[in-house]
């Protein structure tokens, strides 16, 4: 009986290992103190009058001081635009995926019906200047070579951080463009996105290994970002707490949210938020 016993406690701290190993990430990234407890608007400050992810809401955000979370994807053409669906028909009322049509065919789509078009990466970076961290989210789907997306995204940054000396990280839900960045660009400050896909239905290996973070290998993330919903999720809280390690959660939408994930997680997570204005004590 005795033996039994130790062989199962070995058992467990071995696979209590294994986990650790495959989920762990790095050591803290010189830039995280931009990013804890930092409060970021989701697709820019957009509300019943401004779009998201438009210049307006990315201009709104600056002004009020909050960092910004937007989505970037690749052209046609290789250029780079922010928008946060595959498709432009939610916001334009057309039919199109983004990465079937050029730039200069997207940049013409009104938002909503107002004035303001899907705008360039090359337009929302000159609006910010380098006044708020981003939270630039890399849009990619998984069947597709993340380099070209990639590349140009890192192209454009580097030179955003020469001439305005401004913060970034980069995260995708593609652990493939998190892979990319590792192994390309080691040094950059990287997130995995994800969610409880399989708690929730998705009952895939990927959606099980992405909920459980078990995709880290590819990227070794420097931060997790996780839906608020699952701020209870027995992973999140291993990640933000075991490990100490930046955590982000998206897409809080009132006060009363922003104060449950801080109390669930700590309060040097990143609160990604819309639909409210969070109060100045919040900061």
């Amino acid at each position: 009986m005795t033996f039994v016993i130790i062989a199962a406690a070995l058992l467990a701290v071995c696979a209590a290992a294994v986990y650790v190993f495959l989920t762990f990430g790095r050591a803290k990234h010189p830039d995280a103190p931009y990013f804890y407890g930092g409060l970021f608007a989701h697709r820019g400050l957009h509300s019943d009058i401004i779009p998201e992810n438009s210049i307006p809401a990315f201009a709104a955000a600056v002004e009020h001081g909050y960092g910004i979370e937007l989505d970037v994807h690749l052209t046609a053409d290789d250029e780079l635009v922010v928008h946060h669906d595959d498709s432009i028909a939610r916001l334009t009322g057309e039919t199109g995926k983004i990465s079937e049509m050029t730039a200069a065919e997207l940049t013409e789509k009104r938002l909503c019906g107002t004035e303001y078009t899907i705008p360039t990466f090359a337009e929302v970076l000159s609006t910010v200047a380098g006044r708020v961290p981003l939270i630039v989210e890399l849009k990619r789907a998984p069947e597709a070579d993340p380099a070209p997306l990639c590349e140009r995204v890192f192209e454009m940054l580097d030179r955003y951080v020469a001439e305005t000396g401004g913060r970034y990280c980069v995260e995708s839900f593609n652990p493939y463009v998190v892979g990319w960045c590792k192994k390309h660009r080691p040094d950059s400050f990287r997130g995995q996105l994800t969610e409880a896909f399989y708690s929730r239905g998705k009952r895939t290996k990927i959606m099980y290994m992405m909920e459980n973070l078990l995709v880290n290998p590819l990227g070794r993330p420097d931060f997790v970002a996780y839906n608020v919903s699952d701020r209870k999720n027995a992973t999140l809280r291993f990640w933000a707490h075991a490990y100490s390690a930046p955590t982000a959660v998206w897409t809080v939408r009132s006060r009363a949210e922003l104060d449950g994930a801080r109390k669930e997680l700590g309060d040097d997570i990143a609160i990604i938020f819309e639909g409210f204005i969070p109060e100045e004590d919040g900061r």
